[in-house]
C-alpha cells in the first residue's frame, strides 16, 4: 500500500486533507476543543514548503453575550486566530493561513500569515493575522488543528466546523 506522505513529498506537495463531514458540535463547555485535525508525518516538510490551512464553520446557537474564539495551530503554535467575538446565531467563521517553513530539522523555523473573520455571512470584516518567526520541529509529526473555545459554558452555545483543508505546497514541483 502506498504511503500517502511519502508520495506527497515525492510529487512535491498537494492537497493533504479535506474534511468530508461537519465536526461534532461544541456545546456547553469553556475548554478549548479540537474540532478537526490532520497530522503531517515526520520529515515531510522541507525549507521553502508552504502549509496552507483553511477552516470554516458556524455558531449554530448562542447565549447572551458569550464569546467564541477559533484558532488554527500547526505543531502547537497558533498560526491564525480570531479575537473572542460575541457571536449571534448562525454567524460564520473563516480562517485561511499560509505557514512558510523557513528552515527544516529539529531546530526548524516557520512564519505565518493569514486572514480570518467571524460574523454575518457576506458582511463580516476580514482581518490579517501574522506570526513572526517561530520554532518548528519538522523531524517529528506536526498536527494541523482547528479549535474553538466558548467564554461561558451554556447549553445555548453550540458551534461546529464545516470545512477543514490542509495543503502542502513545494516550490518548483509543478513548473
Amino acid at each position: 500500500m502506498p504511503n500517502r506522505f511519502t508520495d506527497l513529498a515525492a510529487k512535491g506537495g498537494g492537497t493533504e486533507y479535506v474534511s468530508i463531514a461537519a465536526s461534532a458540535a461544541l456545546t456547553n463547555s469553556t475548554t478549548e476543543t479540537t474540532l478537526d485535525t490532520r497530522t503531517i508525518q515526520a520529515n515531510v516538510l522541507k525549507a521553502g514548503d508552504v502549509v496552507e490551512i483553511i477552516g470554516q464553520g458556524i455558531a449554530t446557537a448562542t447565549n447572551a453575550n458569550d464569546t467564541l474564539t477559533i484558532k488554527i495551530k500547526l505543531g502547537g503554535t497558533v498560526v491564525c486566530a480570531t479575537a473572542a467575538v460575541d457571536v449571534a446565531d448562525n454567524d460564520v467563521w473563516f480562517l485561511h493561513t499560509f505557514v512558510t517553513i523557513r528552515t527544516d530539522g529539529a531546530s526548524g523555523t516557520m512564519v505565518a500569515s493569514g486572514i480570518q473573520q467571524v460574523g454575518v455571512e457576506g458582511t463580516a470584516t476580514m482581518r490579517m493575522d501574522i506570526v513572526a518567526s517561530s520554532a518548528v520541529d519538522t523531524t517529528g509529526t506536526l498536527a494541523a488543528i482547528l479549535t474553538a473555545t466558548w467564554s461561558a459554558a451554556s447549553a445555548g452555545n453550540s458551534c461546529r466546523n464545516d470545512a477543514f483543508i490542509v495543503k502542502i505546497h513545494r516550490p518548483g514541483a509543478f513548473d
